[in-house]
C-alpha cells in the first residue's frame, strides 16, 4: 500500500499530477497481482481504485473518477458477499465515495441511492 500512501501524501501537498501517477501505478500493480492471486490481492486493488477515484475527482476528471469508483464498488460488493465482516465497512466507504462523485456530476438521485445503501451497510455494521 506504500504507493497509495505516497499518492495521498503527494495529493495533500498539492502535487496532484504526481499523486495521480502514483495512484495509477498502484492500481496497475494490484491489478496484475489480483489477476494472479485474486484471494490475496483483490482487496488491495479495490482500495487502490477507491484512492485513484478520489484523486481523479480532485483533478476534475469526474467521468474517469466515476468509472473507477464503480469498479471499486463492484469489487468490494463481491468481497463483502464472501466475507461480510471483513469487507462491508469498505463497501460502505466506497459507496459513499461513489455518491460524492455522482453528486459532483449532478446525478443527485443516483448519489442519494448510493448514500442510502452506504448508510444501511453502516447501520448493519454497528448493530
Amino acid at each position: 500500500m506504500s504507493l497509495n500512501t505516497l499518492a495521498n501524501i503527494l495529493s495533500d501537498l498539492g502535487q496532484r499530477e504526481a499523486a495521480l501517477e502514483a495512484a495509477k501505478e498502484a492500481v496497475a500493480l494490484y491489478r496484475d497481482l489480483a489477476e494472479a492471486r485474486p484471494e490475496a490481492f483483490t482487496p488491495n486493488l479495490a482500495g487502490s481504485l477507491n484512492n485513484l477515484s478520489n484523486i481523479l475527482s480532485d483533478l476534475g476528471q469526474r467521468e474517469a473518477a466515476l468509472e473507477t469508483a464503480q469498479e471499486a464498488v463492484a469489487l468490494y460488493r463481491d468481497l463483502a458477499e464472501a466475507r461480510p465482516e471483513a469487507f462491508t465497512p469498505d463497501l460502505a466507504i466506497s459507496l459513499n465515495n461513489l455518491a460524492n462523485i455522482l453528486s459532483d456530476l449532478g446525478q443527485r438521485e443516483a448519489a442519494l441511492e448510493a448514500t442510502k445503501k452506504a448508510e444501511i451497510l453502516r447501520s448493519g455494521v454497528k448493530a
